[in-house]
């Protein structure tokens, strides 16, 4: 399992061949849970700057966190969704295969830079840090962006058998549509 985990950081294309050999799905979903968690956690974080009178002690050491993790996991499942249906439709417009499970797969595969986008980009959006901290999250989320691209687009070539230039509009194609909708949805 730490060799697949290693795979990931990178995008291995043997990685890749787990997917379409349909054996990579109980790593996506793990990626998934643990980009949830870490979505929740930063939910946590953020709430305790602007309530500090959240319950902690006692049973809620426990529960409290449990609550945050658990409506982390339940909103990435519904991105993920979202990002599956992106994915598709940008892979069947550039001449993609576009199997919904090897999507998810293919997407699973490649969270681990979400592991630092998702909470940090999070925390910006809702909680609105001071300029300092704002600056070195910022700092942190675009090398973990241009991360998240690059694997991305493997996942495109090596997953969808597109070309290296069709999966760099793809995935640019996804991200500006991505981007577009949180607007949309944001108050």
């Amino acid at each position: 399992m730490a060799e697949v985990f290693r795979g990931m950081l990178v995008g291995k294309s043997e990685l890749f061949q787990l997917a379409l050999e349909g054996k990579a799905r109980k790593y996506a979903l793990v990626n998934i849970v643990i980009v949830g968690v870490l979505l929740g956690m930063s939910n946590l974080l953020g709430t305790l700057k602007t309530t500090p009178d959240l319950p902690l002690t006692d049973k809620f050491i426990i529960i409290t966190p449990l609550i945050f993790s658990t409506a982390g996991v339940v909103t990435i499942s519904g991105a993920l969704i979202g990002l599956t249906l992106i994915y598709w439709a940008a892979s069947r417009a550039f001449g993609g295969h576009g199997n919904f499970g090897l999507i998810l797969d293919l997407i699973g595969l490649v969270a681990i830079p979400f592991w630092i986008l998702a909470p940090l980009i999070n925390y910006v959006l809702r909680f609105m840090p001071d300029g300092p901290t704002r600056f070195l999250l910022f700092i942190l989320i675009v090398p973990a962006f241009l991360w998240s691209f690059l694997l991305m687009r493997k996942s495109l070539v090596f997953g969808q058998n597109l070309s290296l230039t069709r999966a760099t509009f793809a995935v640019i194609g996804m991200w500006v549509f991505s981007v577009s909708a949180i607007y949309v949805f944001m108050p």
